[in-house]
C-alpha cells in the first residue's frame, strides 16, 4: 500500500503561485495534490538525498520541491513558467 504524502506550502510558493493567472494556478495546485495522493506526474528527481529535490512539469510551469521521506512531507518552494 502506497502512503500518501502531505503538502506543505512555503510562502515563497504561495506567493509565486498567487502571481500566475488564476486557471493556471489551479492546474498547479490540483498536479502537486494528484502527486501527493497517487504518485501521478511528471515528476524528475534531482538528487539522491534523504530530502530530495524534485521538479514537477505542469504545462509550461515547474514547481520546485522537496521530499522529507522520513515525514512524508512534500515541501513546495516555488512555481515558475519555464
Amino acid at each position: 500500500m502506497k502512503m500518501k504524502w502531505s503538502v506543505e506550502w512555503t510562502p515563497t510558493a504561495i506567493e509565486s503561485l498567487q502571481r500566475i493567472p488564476w486557471r493556471d494556478a489551479d492546474r498547479v495546485a490540483t498536479a502537486v495534490y494528484r502527486l501527493a495522493e497517487t504518485g501521478e506526474g511528471a515528476l524528475y528527481v534531482m538528487s539522491d538525498d534523504l530530502t530530495v529535490t524534485a521538479r514537477l512539469r505542469v504545462g509550461p510551469y515547474r514547481v520546485r520541491m522537496t521530499r522529507d521521506v522520513r515525514e512524508h512531507v512534500l515541501r513546495i518552494w516555488w512555481v515558475y513558467r519555464a
